[in-house]
């Protein structure tokens, strides 16, 4: 990690080795601005290795491939691994196979993403409603308000009135009543 000189300084920027403990306690003792957690995760992104954009045309082979167990993998690095003429034939190699199948080892990083968006998206939600019940009874105890007070928040009111969603009443379906029947009665049958 670089450190950079003082604004106006004339001293070259100096090469500072951190360690991972160090980067991670340095973050820990840091108050972060969206933007510098945002800056974080983009750098933690170009850091990985083989990363692939994601391609909708791949999906469906992508899906046929979960499928297929590991051990046929497994197999096929070592049937590589031992015969050359199978690997010239296959256009590929034991190592290329081991790369890609050793991509797994990211999946902790993917599972720890994963909880912090679902924890994010949770928390994001939460705070929403809070600030929502907050401004909700901030605004009808605003309308109550009378005198000199009232007057001030008026056009706070105001604004705040015209941004809530309208609620529509349906109207209440009557209940369905058969009509008359317009034939007339049967004629009772006498003997």
């Amino acid at each position: 990690m670089m450190t950079p000189s003082s604004p106006g300084s004339s001293s070259p920027t100096t090469a500072v080795t951190l360690t991972p403990a160090d980067i991670v306690a340095a973050i820990r003792a840091t108050t972060l601005a969206p933007a510098d957690r945002v800056e974080i995760l983009r750098a933690l992104r170009e850091t990985m290795p083989a990363i692939v954009p994601p391609d909708p045309l791949q999906e469906g082979r992508m899906r046929v491939a979960k499928a297929v167990p590991r051990p046929f993998v497994e197999a096929a690095i070592n049937g590589l691994t031992a015969s050359q003429v199978w690997a010239q034939s296959a256009a590929t190699t034991s190592d290329e196979v081991k790369a890609h199948r050793d991509f797994e080892e990211q999946r902790p990083v993917f599972d720890e993403l994963k909880a912090y968006t679902d924890i994010l998206k949770y928390g994001l939600d939460y705070h929403h409603w809070q600030a929502t019940a907050k401004a909700r009874r901030v605004y009808k105890v605003g309308k109550q308000l009378g005198g000199d007070e009232g007057l001030v928040l008026q056009p706070h009111i105001e604004i705040m009135a015209a941004t809530l969603p309208r609620r529509s009443r349906k109207a209440k379906t009557p209940p369905k009543t058969e009509p008359p029947s317009t034939t007339p009665p049967p004629k009772p049958v006498t003997e």
